[in-house]
Order: C-alpha cells, then structure tokens, then sequence
C-alpha cells in the first residue's frame, strides 16, 4: 500500500497547473462562496486524475481515508471534488466503518450541496445499502441539527429503485415534513419524487396526509406524480 501523501501530491501536481482565473471566480459565485475555485471544469478534472492516479499503489480503506481528508484540508474546492472522486472509485470497499470515520466529518465540513450530495451517492448510499445495522445511524443523523446530516439521511437510499425501503422512506420524510431549511425540503421532495416512480399512491397518499409539507417538497413530489401519470 502506498503513502496518503503520493496520492495528494500528484492530485495537486495534476491540477494546479490547470487553474483558470477566469472560471474561478464564476465557479465560487456560484456555489455562494462556499470555498476558492481552481476554476478546472468537471470533466476535465476526471480526465486528469484518471492519468495521474494511473500506476499508484492501491489504497487501503485507512489510507483512502487520510488521503481524503488531506484533500479536504485544502482550500480549493476541486481537491474536495477530487477527494469525493477517489471514494467513489473505492465505494465497492469501503467498510462500515467508514461511515464515522472520515464521513461524517467529511459531510460536515466546507458543507454545501455539492460535496454532500457526492459523497451521499459515493458512499453513504452503497455502504448503508450493504449494512442494514447503520440504518439507526441514519434517524440518528435525521435528529442532527446539522442540515446535512439530516439531508444526507434523508437521501441515503436514492438510486435503490425496486430496493427502496419505502416505509422507512415515508417514516423518514413524515418526521422533516414541516421543516422549512431549503436543502432539508429539498431533499424531502426529491425521496418523494423518486419514491413517485415505484409507489404513486403511496406518495399521493402522504401528500394529502401531510398539509404542513413545505411548498418546495410538495412541488417536487407532484412533479414526480405528473411523470408517474
């Protein structure tokens, strides 16, 4: 197993040669200034680190984790995308484990939407998805007064399809209903509308059930149940 730095060190020699200025600032602006911006588009981010992480020794699941918080300690926000990147490509061996260490953290940290929801699909969803006994952890996190945490167990079964524990899903949603905070409605109303596709009723159902649900939830939901229709 190879060093967490060799893994750092040639992400940063791969990508600070790329820096735009010109897209950087556009970049940051967008996310609301969460964090400073290289300013290297997504697919060219991909590509690069395809070739530079090409022929380093393989990561184990402490090492990726080092690596991954090494990456989140720089300011520059591809490094965090890049560290989302490298889980993703490890997602078939991340431990259980892993959920607490560096996750949770990882979750919490520089928090906005872009780097919740790619590690949400990266990892939470598959390492949850193959150990039912972190399903407490996730009303634990539903009960956080972090958004993100609670935006995150919301999500934690997005892209299961037929999988989709769809009580667990309305149980989930049902205790956020009334909850205003843009991110954690939003999230509500995507879980409905994916939910639209395998139980149109059952999301029906819920909506009439449930007139406090924030307005940005409930459109979500119909456009769900306008798609389903």
């Amino acid at each position: 197993m190879t060093r967490p730095d060799v893994w750092v060190d040639a992400t940063v020699a791969a990508l600070r040669p790329l820096a735009d200025p010109t897209k950087a600032e556009p970049m940051s602006r967008y996310m609301k200034g969460i964090a400073p911006f290289l300013g290297i588009p997504t697919p060219l981010r991909r590509t690069t680190l395809r070739g530079a992480w090409r022929g380093l020794a393989p990561l184990d699941p402490p090492a990726l984790a080092a690596v991954a918080r090494a990456l989140w300690s720089l300011p520059e926000r591809e490094y965090h995308y890049s560290a989302c990147d490298l889980i993703a490509r490890h997602a078939r061996m991340l431990p259980s484990a892993f959920i607490h260490d560096p996750l949770r953290d990882l979750i919490t940290t520089n928090a906005w939407w872009d780097t919740v929801d790619s590690l949400e699909t990266a990892a939470v969803v598959p390492i949850v998805s193959r150990d039912p006994g972190l399903v407490p952890l996730m009303w634990e996190w539903l009960s956080s007064d972090d958004i993100w945490l609670v935006r995150t167990a919301i999500q934690h079964q997005r892209g299961r399809k037929q999988e989709t524990d769809l009580p667990r899903l309305y149980a989930m949603c049902h205790e956020v209903a009334a909850r205003r905070e843009f991110f954690v409605a939003k999230a509500v109303g995507w879980a409905l509308r994916d939910a639209s596709r395998l139980d149109p009723t059952g999301v029906r159902a819920f909506v009439t059930a449930h007139p406090d649900l924030s307005a940005v939830a409930r459109r979500e939901a119909e456009r769900g149940l306008a798609a389903a229709r």
